[in-house]
């Protein structure tokens, strides 16, 4: 009776034993996925981030303090007549406002670049760099066209180059008419010359007619002496 009843008891054990383990399991896992879908993950990302801009800055700021040292150069290099002592003033004078030319045209990139980030962050929060960072570059790019002046250094420039020529044209004139006065020296000296020799040659014949002359009177003169009878 006792061994029947031990049989019986085991199995009952056991069984309920795995009932439990199940219930457990399943309320743990439905836990676990309850807190999963309660609260997903999303993850964004960002389409721009600051060092991005701060870097457009930059490059903003080398360009105008670029074109403001080429523009300050250009106008002394005008102005103390620098460009004359190279082998093409027009060509220097062409290349050094391209140079500033194609500053200004980096900073307008620039310009245009952080404006189209600003559109897009409109309205967004946690972007208010770019919004900055587009001001900064704006309020630059105006200050630097208030700041140009590369027309009337050209006018300046052409001025000076005209005058340069003017007096280059009026040196080769006078050089000219120094040349064209030594070749006229040249003949009259040469002339003076010959009336010098015609008149020593002159004063020559003269000096010689006159000697003749006081030769034979001299002679005559002996003569008489000699013969007295031709004086009577």
């Amino acid at each position: 009776m006792k061994k029947g009843l031990n049989k019986f008891i085991l199995p009952c054990l056991c069984c309920l034993s795995f009932y439990t383990g199940t219930q457990l399991v399943g309320k743990t896992e439905a836990a676990f996925t309850s807190q999963a879908e309660a609260k997903p993950i999303n993850i964004s990302t960002a389409f721009v981030f600051p060092s991005y801009v701060h870097g457009l800055e930059e490059k903003a700021r080398i360009s105008s303090e670029q074109i403001v040292k080429e523009q300050a150069g250009l106008e002394t290099s005008v102005k103390n007549g620098l460009l004359n002592g190279t082998a093409d003033p027009p060509s220097e004078f062409l290349r050094k406002k391209e140079q500033i030319t194609a500053s200004l045209e980096e900073l307008h990139r620039i310009r245009a670049e952080l404006e189209k980030l600003d559109r897009q962050a409109e309205k967004k929060e946690g972007y208010e760099f770019v919004s900055e960072g587009f001001l900064k570059v704006d309020k630059l790019l105006i200050r630097i066209n208030d700041s140009l002046y590369l027309q009337e250094l050209e006018q300046l420039f052409n001025q000076k180059l005209q005058e340069r020529e003017k007096e280059q044209q009026d040196q080769g004139l006078k050089t000219n008419k120094l040349d064209e006065d030594e070749k006229i020296e040249i003949p009259k000296q040469k002339i003076d010359q010959e009336e010098t020799n015609e008149e020593q040659a002159n004063l020559m014949e003269e000096h010689s007619v006159i000697s003749d002359q006081t030769q034979k009177d001299e002679e005559e003169e002996i003569a008489n002496e000699e013969n007295p009878e031709n004086t009577e």
